[in-house]
């Protein structure tokens, strides 16, 4: 059978296989590394969590009673979680301790963040390459824990993109009827906030989220360490498109695996020059999505022949 229409037919798999085949990785040696934090703006109360309780999610990974968790489990893999930001530390070794303050602030208020903590996260971030990363794994997932953060992650789409954040807005773990409310919050917010769209660092200040810029910190060194990066949903696409305003090149080294059911998410997946792999409505966050990602380019990488 003449190869071209084989891998024609294979859509967007083949898209997967070529990449993964092109940064030699054979999806071997993965880790999941989530970012958490606490954001002000949970106080507003738009989602299903309580304001400020991102640590609670924290003990149900080291519990191993999330699904992200089980997942890793059954792929041989482990994960790593971060304490950039959380209001309550996490008295417990298997979480690295890199907190910057505990949670942002209110940004409907006054900025989330101030300067220095913002280029301390995106440092923190950077930094975790030569910590946890090195050599060890040839794919890495990224996602990240916290409450409030898909409005945090929306306010920064949107004044990335200079998109109204009423289509990029979605009800994160809440229910539709809180996505008005989060469109109001954040349109007010801009008004007050006035961030420059040109500048990753300012717009972190206004809309912040330690989770957020320690992500786009770490997604900003993914092409020096040419390890592929599988995203999880909203909130790390977000991230990478920060980190695409510093380097525009490192979407040939990110794979999107799912478009959650997340307003914004497939607009943000298109700006960074990706194809998501599957459509599940998953909106749940904490690497699940990513890890989902992994088992598939696993099958990809096992049941496909290398390319010649």
């Amino acid at each position: 059978m003449d190869s071209i229409p084989r891998w024609t037919a294979m859509g967007r798999i083949a898209g997967w296989h070529k990449k993964l085949e092109s940064l030699g990785c054979s999806c071997n040696n993965g880790i999941l590394i989530l970012f958490a934090g606490d954001n002000g703006i949970s106080h507003e109360h738009t989602g299903s969590y309580q304001p400020m309780q991102s640590a609670l999610i924290v003990k149900e990974h080291l519990e191993g009673r999330s699904p992200a968790t089980r997942l890793l489990k059954q792929a041989g893999s482990s994960e790593v979680i971060i304490d950039v930001g959380l209001a309550s530390p996490v008295a417990d070794g298997r979480v690295i301790d890199c907190n910057i303050r505990r949670g942002s602030r209110n940004f409907l208020y006054e900025d989330a963040l101030q300067e220095a903590e913002v280029l301390s996260a995106l440092e923190a971030g950077a930094q975790l390459w030569d910590e946890i990363a090195g050599t060890n794994f040839d794919i890495i997932l990224v996602g990240e824990i916290g409450v409030s953060d898909t409005l945090c992650a929306a306010a920064v789409a949107s004044s990335v993109t200079g998109i109204n954040p009423v289509h990029l807005t979605g009800k994160g773990s809440g229910d539709s009827k809180v996505i008005e409310k989060k469109v109001d919050i954040i349109s007010r917010a801009m008004a007050l906030r006035r961030p420059q769209p040109d500048s990753v660092a300012d717009i972190l200040m206004r809309f912040g989220g330690l989770e957020i810029a320690a992500l786009t910190g770490f997604i900003t060194r993914v092409r020096e360490k040419r390890i592929p990066i599988i995203l999880d949903g909203y909130v790390t696409a977000v991230a990478a498109l920060l980190a695409s305003c510093i380097d525009s090149s490192l979407g040939e080294y990110l794979l999107a695996p799912s478009l959650s059911d997340q307003t914004g998410h497939r607009l943000i997946i298109e700006r960074l020059g990706l194809e998501f792999l599957f459509d599940m409505d998953i909106n749940y966050g904490e690497g699940l999505a990513a890890v989902l990602g992994l088992h598939l380019a696993r099958l990809i990488k096992s049941a496909l022949p290398e390319d010649k």
